[in-house]
């Protein structure tokens, strides 16, 4: 409900920020007229001051909350950013690449690490002969895509009728200076536990990103995710 609620805001929230200026600013003005004792009238209607001091207070908190609400959601805007441009300039054109190349269903393993280490050169090429190791057929191949640059993406073949595409997100590696930042400047210094949980978080809000926009633009029958365990389905 929350989400919903937060993602209703995001899509509205120059409004929210408007509304709650609007109402704290009404508020404060019928509290002064209740302390000295002014009446409020409108057209000829004489209002309760305590009773409306009360509403809009209550109506001020709650978009205060809501606007908070978002602020907290601002702090994961970079992931969302990076995850509508992964969509949209790599999962989508690929995956419309391979269709038209004959290929009916093709299926794009997206690989979800834990910690941005994970997609280190060094440890990228540890899971690729991971993957060879699991004797399967691992091989790069470009795309010559139609409305965009080349893109490169894995081929995991099992056999000769069987075979997966994979891709790491070195996307998420612009984080890293994202994350250093928030959790080094001012008033936000965290430890290192508070560093892990932030990555987590981030990188979260970008898989489920990643999972709405898919969904949005009909791609998620063709996505599926995995970790260091590498299980792949064909």
């Amino acid at each position: 409900m929350k989400r919903k609620v937060i993602s209703f805001l995001v899509k509205n929230s120059t409004l929210i920020k408007y509304l709650s200026i609007v109402f704290n600013v009404v508020a404060s003005i019928a509290l002064i007229m209740w302390l000295l004792n002014k009446d409020i009238t409108i057209r000829k209607w004489s209002l309760d001051k305590e009773a409306l001091f009360v509403i809009l207070t209550s109506v001020a908190v709650l978009l205060n909350q809501f606007h908070k609400w978002l602020l907290a959601e601002a702090e994961y805007s970079p992931a969302y950013a990076l995850a509508l441009g992964y969509v949209n300039n790599f999962i989508e054109p690929v995956i419309a690449q391979l269709i038209e190349d004959g290929i009916k269903t093709p299926l794009v393993y997206i690989y979800r690490p834990k910690t941005i280490s994970e997609l280190y050169k060094t440890n990228i090429d540890k899971t690729k002969a991971t993957i060879k190791n699991m004797q399967f057929d691992l091989t790069e191949l470009q795309l010559n895509l139609k409305h965009g640059r080349a893109r490169d993406i894995l081929t995991i073949q099992k056999s000769k009728t069987k075979k997966v595409f994979f891709d790491f997100p070195n996307t998420l590696l612009s984080l890293s200076a994202y994350i250093d930042y928030k959790t080094s400047s001012g008033a936000n210094q965290f430890n290192d536990k508070e560093k892990v949980k932030l990555t987590e978080e981030l990188f979260e809000k970008f898989y489920s990103k990643v999972n709405d926009l898919a969904k949005e633009k009909n791609l998620d029958e063709y996505i599926k995710y995995c970790d260091k365990k590498l299980n792949f389905t064909f």
